[in-house]
């Protein structure tokens, strides 16, 4: 027993130094700091990947953009005022709308969209119109109104008489609803002196602003001024009526988002195109603009069933 003890008595104990205990503490405490600071500019640099490289940025811009030409009468955006920026795993998005009044462009919304990924969880939009359009149509209050429905909820009468009203040195933008059927090029002869800048487009469900499968859709059309704007899908655009039909197509993969970003929440683009493609392109309503006296003349036109009044401003006519 007495030489268990003194063998076990030359063991030398582990001698813990305070020293070495800090420093592992320190390095315990480190690890997770410098690991999250290479996590947080590593997520950047695959955030601006995803949307940059991975063309997802161009994808949601174009997306956004092409479906306020279609479903927001009278409408333009301009590149050099589109405003970009990454966060975290998101990109905000943010441009200014324009529609034309008279002789000149007046901006009219600022859209501000939150993009996480590819889905818009956050949209904001400012407007500046004096006489704002539905934001969610239904099948009685459009603006445009096709020749099988009935009265719509406006009084094209009551509109006249505010037309009628107005100081001779005024422009205004009016959405006029047709008697018929007619073709856009048709349209413009027939309305001399004022410029047709939009046109709607009948795809079949205008009758009744019914699809197949019963839900309430919206007016889509486009543009129809020649459009030197940078930016504009229609710039350059040999056929208008083609550039829409192909924006139509563009925006079809996707639709859900387009809704989201439009005001108008259905649009049924695959039952709408198959129209188009089997019908052609023949307009039930369009959007004018031009000096008061001008528009006012046009009251008593076979061609025109209903007169909604845009927007008015101050002169500025030089044609």
């Amino acid at each position: 027993m007495e030489f268990y003890k003194e063998q076990n008595s030359n063991i030398k104990k582990p001698v813990v130094n305070a020293k070495t205990m800090t420093v592992s503490k320190q390095t315990l405490i480190l690890i997770p700091i410098i690991v999250a600071l290479l996590i947080v500019p590593t997520s950047y640099m695959l955030t601006f990947a995803y949307y940059a490289f991975g063309t997802k940025s161009t994808t949601l811009m174009d997306t956004a953009s092409k479906v306020l030409y279609l479903t927001e009468p009278n409408t333009a955006l301009e590149e050099m005022e589109f405003d970009m920026e990454f966060s975290l795993f998101s990109m905000d998005l943010s441009f200014d709308q324009y529609k034309q009044v008279g002789g000149e462009q007046y901006p009219i919304r600022r859209y501000d969209l939150h993009f996480v990924l590819d889905d818009l969880v956050d949209k904001e939009m400012t407007s500046n119109l004096e006489r704002t359009p539905p934001k969610f149509p239904t099948q009685t209050n459009q603006w445009l109104v096709h020749p099988a429905q009935g009265m719509p909820e406006f009084n094209s009468g009551h509109e006249w008489q505010v037309l009628a009203g107005l100081p001779d040195e005024t422009v205004v933008e009016a959405y006029l609803s047709f008697n018929d059927l007619y073709q856009v090029i048709d349209v413009r002869s027939e309305l001399p002196g004022i410029d047709v800048v939009w046109a709607a487009i009948y795809t079949g469900t205008e009758d009744e602003m019914l699809s197949a499968d019963g839900d309430v859709v919206s007016p889509i059309g486009y543009p129809v001024q020649p459009d030197r704007t940078y930016w504009s899908p229609f710039r350059d655009s040999m056929s208008h009526e083609e550039t829409f039909l192909q924006m139509l197509k563009d925006i079809q993969p996707y639709e859900e988002l387009a809704a989201e970003v439009s005001s108008h929440k259905n649009l049924e683009l695959e039952e709408r195109i198959a129209f188009i493609e089997e019908n052609g392109f023949d307009t039930y309503g369009a959007v004018i603009t031009g000096p008061k006296r001008e528009v006012e003349a046009l009251k008593d036109s076979a061609l025109i069933r209903h007169m909604k009044l845009g927007e008015v401003k101050l002169w500025n006519w030089t044609k």
